[in-house]
Formats: C-alpha cells, sequence, structure tokens
C-alpha cells in the first residue's frame, strides 16, 4: 500500500475507511540487537518489533533559550543571557572541575568575587532578616528570622 504523502485528517465510514496515521511506513525499522543473553532472544526481539511496531519519535521542535530561561526564574526579572544545555560539551575545557573550591586543581574561593564577610553568618543572618520583613514572606522564613535575632 503506498504512503500518503499528507494523511488525512478523518477518514469514511466502515468498508470505505482509509489509515489517517500515515501507514506503516510512519513506523521505525525492526533492528536486530546482538550479544542477548539466551541464544535465539535476538530474533524473538525482531519479530515481535515486527508484529507490534514502535511509533516514530516525535519531531518536536526545541524550546527556545528565552523561553527556558522564563520558564526557569519563574518570571523573574533578571534571567541570564543564555543557557548551557544539560549535555552540551564544557564551555571551559582547561579549568580544573575544583577551580573556586577550598582545595584542589584551580584558584580558590577568592575567584569568585565572595568577600569574607558574605561568607560569614553576619551576612547571611542580615540577608534572612531583610527578606522575612517583606510582607509577602512565608511563615518559615519570618521564623528563621525571629530565630536568628535572638
Amino acid at each position: 500500500m503506498p504512503q500518503a504523502n499528507k494523511p488525512a485528517m478523518t477518514s469514511g465510514p466502515g468498508a470505505q475507511s482509509r489509515r489517517t496515521d500515515g501507514g506503516p511506513a510512519s513506523k521505525q525499522a525492526t533492528r536486530y540487537i546482538a550479544g542477548m543473553p539466551n541464544y535465539g532472544d535476538g530474533q524473538e526481539l525482531m519479530d515481535l518489533q515486527a508484529s507490534a511496531p514502535m511509533a516514530s519519535a516525535p519531531q518536536t521542535p526545541a524550546p527556545s533559550a528565552s523561553a527556558v530561561s522564563q520558564a526557569a526564574m519563574g518570571g523573574m526579572q533578571s534571567a541570564p543571557s543564555q543557557l548551557t544545555p544539560l549535555l552540551a560539551p564544557t564551555q571551559r575545557p582547561n579549568e580544573p572541575i575544583t577551580h573556586g573550591a577550598a582545595s584542589g586543581l584551580g584558584g580558590g574561593p577568592e575567584v569568585l568575587g565572595l568577600n569574607a564577610q558574605s561568607v560569614g553568618g553576619q551576612s547571611a543572618r542580615q540577608t534572612v532578616q531583610a527578606l522575612a520583613a517583606n510582607p509577602d514572606a512565608s511563615p518559615e522564613l519570618k521564623r528563621l528570622a525571629a530565630q536568628l535575632g535572638q
């Protein structure tokens, strides 16, 4: 049966009906997988694939970087200018993974641009108390600010 270039959206009734899913040619091809644990498993898998072919992979376009950043930030005003995909190759191939850590290769915490006071508990307490002063602050944050203020 020839493959339809553009499958119909509807089909006629009963004996006059036609396929609307694009037909068998729109399915994935069967594949033999070598190295199965038992003798005959590869052929059995081929037979299963032929009897019930898998649907072809959907061709959905990747979302734009701006759409991803808006979703990730949840509507926040400041979004990163560029997002790196999770499985992308490294952007810094010559930088050790311990760069910025207190031990290991590369620069220490000083390369992060944080001064010693902002890392200490004093600044964190002030930050929590400032956030808790917001009328929209959660009860948990207000409780934490009260505990830190003692």
